[in-house]
């Protein structure tokens, strides 16, 4: 598996390509916080709307919450080289995909207080990536339990496994990992 890093440039780049491929038109964008928080706003960018309903969603996976946490990690993590952080990095897709299906323990809150009075036809859910696509799937729930007679799309920069439990409707990369500009193993912060 390769790991491709996306500098804010690149970034930006390819979100508005990811939006481009984009063929309907949402009434309520939810972003997946942490990376489809910055995904969101790039999306906010490029669709000036006031009929747009924008939310958030949040979740962490297990893996990271220590890691964010440890100022020992994020040194450690600053002074090892890309080669070494690729091979961390495949080695814990490995591992979450493996136990994906175990940890299934997803609560999610979303407010719908901002929604109550909107006509909602259409969601676009974005996040960074789908791995498992467990997260993807809880927020899918929620939001079809919610909306019941509402089409639902998902868009990704990375869908990195193609066995995922959500193929998303749109993405950038297959079987590709991501280091974006907030990944904690993300090292050239001053480019772009």
């Amino acid at each position: 598996m390769k790991v491709i890093t996306l500098h804010k440039n690149d970034f930006q780049l390819h979100c508005r390509r990811l939006f481009i491929k984009i063929d309907s038109k949402p009434d309520m964008v939810v972003g997946i916080l942490n990376g489809g928080g910055y995904v969101l706003e790039e999306f906010k960018k490029e669709h000036l709307n006031k009929y747009i309903v924008y939310t958030t969603v949040k979740l962490q996976r297990p893996s990271t919450k220590g890691i964010k946490q440890s100022s020992f990690m994020k040194n450690l993590l600053n002074l090892l080289p890309y080669s070494i952080l690729n091979k961390a990095r495949i080695s814990e897709h490995q591992k979450q995909i493996k136990t994906s299906n175990k940890n299934n323990n997803q609560t999610i809150e979303i407010d719908f207080s901002a929604f109550e009075n909107k006509s909602i036809n259409t969601i676009l859910i974005l996040d960074d990536a789908v791995d498992s696509g467990q997260t993807m799937q809880s927020v899918i729930e929620v939001l079809s339990n919610k909306f019941p007679d509402t089409s639902i799309k998902t868009a990704v920069l990375a869908w990195t496994n193609a066995e995922s439990i959500v193929v998303p409707d749109y993405y950038m990369f297959k079987n590709q990992l991501v280091r974006f500009p907030w990944s904690l193993d993300y090292k050239t912060k001053h480019h772009g």
